[in-house]
């Protein structure tokens, strides 16, 4: 994710560990609507922001795998399966400081 800057803490295995607050702060930075919802364009945006390669593909594989209620949306509810799947994608651990 964008959590790359040298002040970030890896661990063993050189995964990049950021609070659950961090990462909320982070993803709300692309909920341009504002509405407290993530969005697959937002969810795009957001991971094109990392790096990532396939952006629109990839941000269409995630809101399928955690939008439990079929709205379109990821919301605070559907956020504790948003970081396991980035969690196994993406190379974050998001940990309590």
């Amino acid at each position: 994710m964008a959590f790359k800057s040298a002040n970030r803490v890896r661990n063993s295995h050189g995964k990049v560990e950021v609070s659950m607050e961090e990462f909320k702060k982070w993803l709300k930075k692309f909920d341009i609507d504002g509405d407290g919802r993530i969005s697959v364009e937002e969810l795009r945006e957001a991971i094109h922001a990392t790096g990532g390669w396939f952006c629109r593909w990839k941000a269409k594989r995630v809101l399928k795998a955690v939008d439990t209620n079929s709205d379109g949306f990821i919301d605070d509810s559907e956020m504790c399966k948003l970081v396991v799947f980035a969690q196994k994608q993406f190379g974050l651990r998001v940990v309590s400081f």
